[in-house]
């Protein structure tokens, strides 16, 4: 048997990181304490390092949406937060989570049957290859632009956010889909190599919760294709999310 006691502060942290799948992902694959797991529509692989908070724990949740709703019972609303959740995993892989007032106790899945498995490290350098040399673009996302990006989504309704390329320079905007709004998010950005195109990014990475800035890196993966970084984090929680977007010639 396996367990970790969370203070309240941990605990909020652990919610949050999951919080940030639940419209991406059906469940949650966690094994000793580290996220790694394509989206639902495979746009993106997310991977968070929770060992900070959880150990070397293996959490894996399946109907995330529904497990979130009945683990926000935990969270305290004292204003001292004294409270603590236990997360304890039996020798039959079953895994409950407590505190000195109640419990829920979860079954442990089959795990080949999970919609959003686990990806080792392997097979994600196999998916992704990143080579510093390939960097054509690398900003920082101040969170107070990233805030931005995500209302300006919401209102337009929009999935995609585009990077135009042109004269050594790249900028962020987002329109909607008749064309009759548009954003330019942020501009005058510095390419590390030059190129005229546009790329259209999916959201998810920027418009996700999160602490501080988003470091974005794109890499030239082969011909009209590159690979993209995000990399944040919650609290002391990194957070990093890869994907691929077309490089599309104007």
């Amino acid at each position: 048997m396996e367990q970790v006691n969370l203070s309240m502060e941990n605990y909020e942290q652990f919610l949050r990181c999951l919080s940030i799948l639940k419209d991406v992902c059906n469940d949650a694959d966690i094994r000793e304490g580290i996220l790694r797991q394509r989206t639902n529509d495979n746009a993106n692989v997310f991977e968070i390092d929770m060992t900070p908070i959880i150990d070397t724990l293996d959490v894996p949740l399946v109907n995330l949406k529904q497990k979130l709703d009945l683990l926000k019972i935990f969270l305290s609303q004292s204003s001292t937060q004294s409270q603590t959740v236990d997360i304890t995993v039996d020798d039959d892989g079953n895994f409950t989570f407590s505190d000195e007032y109640s419990s829920i106790k979860f079954q442990g899945p089959e795990l080949e049957y999970m919609d959003n498995r686990f990806i080792t490290t392997e097979e994600l350098e196999h998916i992704f290859t990143l080579n510093e040399e390939d960097v054509i673009l690398q900003t920082d996302i101040e969170s107070n632009i990233s805030d931005r990006m995500r209302i300006i989504a919401q209102n337009f309704n929009v999935n995609a956010t585009q990077i135009s390329f042109e004269d050594g320079v790249a900028s962020i905007t987002m329109e909607t889909q008749g064309h009759d709004q548009s954003a330019k998010i942020l501009s005058d950005i510095t390419l590390e190599q030059p190129m005229v195109c546009i790329s259209s990014l999916t959201n998810t990475p920027f418009i996700i919760d999160h602490d501080g800035k988003i470091e974005l890196k794109m890499y030239n993966y082969q011909e009209q294709i590159c690979s993209n970084t995000f990399k944040t984090a919650i609290a002391d929680i990194d957070i990093a999310i890869y994907g691929r977007s077309s490089l599309i010639e104007e």
